[in-house]
């Protein structure tokens, strides 16, 4: 991808992983619907993200007002927190958007980890030439969801009980 068709495309790495998960949400928080206030499990994940990893002294990185990195644990390594592994596809793509993002800021080959405290459980993620490939379709996606002028249908699945905006697809 050229730089300048990247820079079109620069998003925060939220959107990155609803896009993994349902075109609609992403659809619904672009246009600045933000239900996640109101979820108690975001509330809960939420919790469980400042209790974790105290010790750590650089948390919630915040870079170009774009991406938030969780937790920067060594010079070369970054850890997303998740709850549950329950949304890991979205998650693993999430992380994999915040390596590309930072290897063409010139940051050099970064390692991120994703890291489940509840389930004692992480997932190394190296930033691979096909999943570089994913992270730019992913960020076209985010691209042409954005530019609906009508959310996109939705669909329901066995995620959609767990989803803040569940009212507002299925209210």
């Amino acid at each position: 991808m050229t730089d300048q068709k990247y820079e079109e495309l620069y998003t925060n790495g939220i959107k990155v992983n609803y896009i993994a998960i349902c075109p609609r949400k992403l659809w619904l928080y672009s246009k600045g619907l933000r239900m996640e206030p109101l979820s108690e499990k975001v509330a809960l994940g939420r919790l469980m993200h400042e209790k974790s990893y105290g010790w750590v002294q650089r948390k919630e990185v915040l870079i170009d007002d774009l991406i938030k990195i969780d937790v920067i644990e060594a010079e070369n390594k970054i850890l997303e927190v998740k709850y549950s592994q329950k949304l890991s596809e979205a998650a693993r793509l999430q992380i994999a958007y915040y390596l590309y993002y930072l290897k063409r800021l010139g940051a050099g080959e970064l390692v991120g980890e994703l890291r489940f405290p509840r389930e004692r459980r992480k997932e190394e993620v190296r930033l691979t030439r096909e999943l570089e490939e994913q992270v730019e379709k992913a960020l076209m996606k985010v691209r042409e969801v954005e530019l609906l002028p009508a959310p996109p249908d939705a669909n329901y699945t066995s995620l959609c009980r767990l989803c803040a905006y569940i009212d507002l697809c299925w209210g």
